[in-house]
């Protein structure tokens, strides 16, 4: 065995070492409070995430819900509200999102429905863009003498289109962030 090695022996007597000293150790309610939120928020998160790729049903989240105490519950299910709200997208399908956010706080449709109206209607507005774009895209190639029916301009990782994203988004997420706070506190 040469000077670097170590042995079985070495790793165990130091494993039984560190065993020790730390016997006495305990965690502070404080510090056991603090894991124990820890792991509701990633149970919640867990839970979110399975339903948002379908691959959990609500009935299937109101199963885990009732393994929890009353206070628990209810902890974890405002954090499963406030997840589903953050889940809230412009550029995906948010259905599943607005059925989980009505499952968790009944009425909310009331409070969805201008999310929806503005996604619907920046959805609308960046498809005109995109169209624009490449209409844009094609007259720059028809007057480089490039043209026919196989001419597809990539306007995804075009500069036009990033600059015209940079135009449109922002106000939009304004406008999200706004109508998320306010389903959050509603």
């Amino acid at each position: 065995m040469s000077a670097g090695e170590i042995t079985v022996t070495e790793i165990k007597s130091a494993i039984e070492l560190a065993m020790e000293r730390t016997k006495g150790l305990q965690l502070s309610s404080e510090e056991r409070k603090k894991i124990k939120e820890e792991e509701i928020i990633a149970k919640a998160q867990g839970l979110v995430n399975r339903f948002l790729q379908v691959d959990f049903h609500l009935r299937d989240m109101e199963k885990e819900l009732a393994k929890f105490d009353p206070d628990q519950r209810g902890h974890l299910e405002q954090l499963i509200f406030y997840y589903l709200v953050e889940a809230i997208h412009f550029d995906k399908e948010n259905d599943l999102v607005f059925q989980g956010i009505e499952a968790y706080r009944k009425g909310s449709l009331k409070s969805i429905s201008p999310i929806r109206k503005l996604i619907e209607n920046y959805q609308e507005n960046n498809r005109k863009e995109y169209q624009k774009i490449t209409e844009e895209l094609l007259n720059k190639f028809k007057s480089l003498g490039i043209s026919g029916t196989a001419v597809l301009p990539k306007v995804d990782g075009s500069r036009e289109w990033k600059d015209a994203l940079s135009q449109l988004k922002p106000g939009y997420e304004d406008q999200l962030r706004t109508l998320k706070r306010e389903l959050h506190e509603g």
